[in-house]
């Protein structure tokens, strides 16, 4: 099912353009995890209309994306994808997007993890 998911495109030079305004030093992991919760809010959407809030939840939890009990992207699951050993690599880079503007839930501990809330006026995606 993931597959079908990455086709988002950003509008990469603004991307830079704002991270150099607020002098904040971007590497390919910020990019990844950005794309990663845009997916799968997109996948949860999907996943809604099609079996409902709780079945959905249920299926991001048993694919190991959502933390238990939660709609929180695990920050286990999004350390896989930035070639990382631990979770603080992964909440650094949400740190930064924050600063960008990205409205991005916390959720500390192990049942934890982050929630794209809203992206900023400035950011867009290419069709």
């Amino acid at each position: 099912m993931e597959r079908e998911y990455d086709s988002i495109n950003l509008d990469f030079w603004t991307f830079l353009k704002e991270a150099y305004k607020r002098n904040i030093k971007l590497d390919l992991g910020h990019f990844i995890i950005l794309m990663k919760l845009l997916e799968i809010n997109r996948e949860y959407r999907d996943l809604i209309e099609k079996y409902g809030k709780r079945d959905a939840r249920k299926i991001l939890e048993d694919k190991g994306i959502f933390s238990k009990n939660s709609e929180y992207v695990s920050g286990e699951y999004l350390k896989r994808f930035i070639s990382r050993s631990s979770r603080g690599a992964v909440y650094s880079r949400i740190k930064d997007l924050q600063s960008l503007g990205f409205e991005i839930k916390t959720k500390p501990g192990a049942l934890g993890g982050y929630r794209l809330v809203k992206t900023p006026k400035w950011f867009k995606l290419l069709d």
